[in-house]
């Protein structure tokens, strides 16, 4: 498998920790606590600053030394989590153009490319349902980060500490491994935006162009339960296997 590029690791000396980072695994709460471990001040409602401005002095290279560090997460459930988060609640197609215009989209589901300019797919017509199974064809390599197996990510490494965000004391476990309280950031995800009453039978087939309409209107969501018809989970989990193949090895 490739190595990953520098810029997704990231060396913090104060607490001689060596992260590798994972969109959609908390990696915002992660950073803005060794962070805060150095001494740098933090605002956590402020996601890019911690991203683009904080932590990019400390990206560092493959042989960087330190205890290394990654949070792994159920594919399910960061899958929908960038759904919504990504695809939904993001008005600017263009940053998934090159996902959704990817040959093997297109082969799978043709019958949403008939009848577009050019052939192209729409992705307002795409449910989640049709999502999942376009992107269960497309190699990481051809993805965009935030639907890339967690694998691609660790890249072969050894890790010291793997931590599940899934886990109910994983916050606990960081803030000890770093030596300082965990600095949780604003969460950019949709369980804010979740609709407490399930009132989203079959959200698995309903349009992304229907879900940003109700979104927009109600400024409400589907829970992630409400995208997990058992065909969905069949199709992720079959997608992302290394991913589970990780996450048995933890226990």
């Amino acid at each position: 498998m490739d190595v990953q590029k520098p810029s997704y690791l990231l060396y913090f000396p104060s607490s001689d920790i060596r992260y590798t980072i994972i969109p959609k695994n908390a990696c915002s709460t992660v950073k803005a606590t060794l962070l805060s471990r150095e001494g740098v001040v933090v605002n956590p409602m402020d996601i890019d600053e911690i991203h683009r401005v904080l932590a990019r002095p400390y990206a560092c290279n493959e042989t960087q030394q330190g205890r290394s560090l990654v949070i792994i997460r159920d594919p399910v459930k960061r899958f929908v989590s960038a759904f919504l988060d990504k695809l939904v609640k993001n008005l600017r197609p263009v940053v998934w153009r090159s996902v959704v215009m990817h040959p093997s989209i297109t082969l799978s589901l043709p019958e949403l490319a008939k009848g577009s300019c050019n052939g192209e797919l729409e992705i307002e017509r795409l449910t989640f349902l049709d999502f999942s199974r376009a992107v269960a064809l497309i190699p990481d390599l051809h993805l965009d980060e935030h639907l890339q197996s967690q694998t691609w990510f660790l890249a072969g490494r050894r890790h010291d500490y793997i931590l599940n965000f899934d886990s109910p004391d994983w916050q606990h476990q960081l803030a000890n491994l770093v030596g300082c309280n965990v600095v949780v950031v604003r969460p950019h995800g949709t369980q804010q935006y979740a609709c407490p009453d399930n009132t989203f039978p079959g959200a698995d087939k309903m349009t992304i162009g229907a879900l940003r309409k109700n979104f927009h209107l109600t400024g409400r969501l589907p829970s992630a339960n409400d995208f997990l018809s058992q065909e969905v989970i069949d199709i992720i989990r079959s997608r992302y296997k290394c991913d589970y193949s990780i996450i048995a090895d933890i226990y």
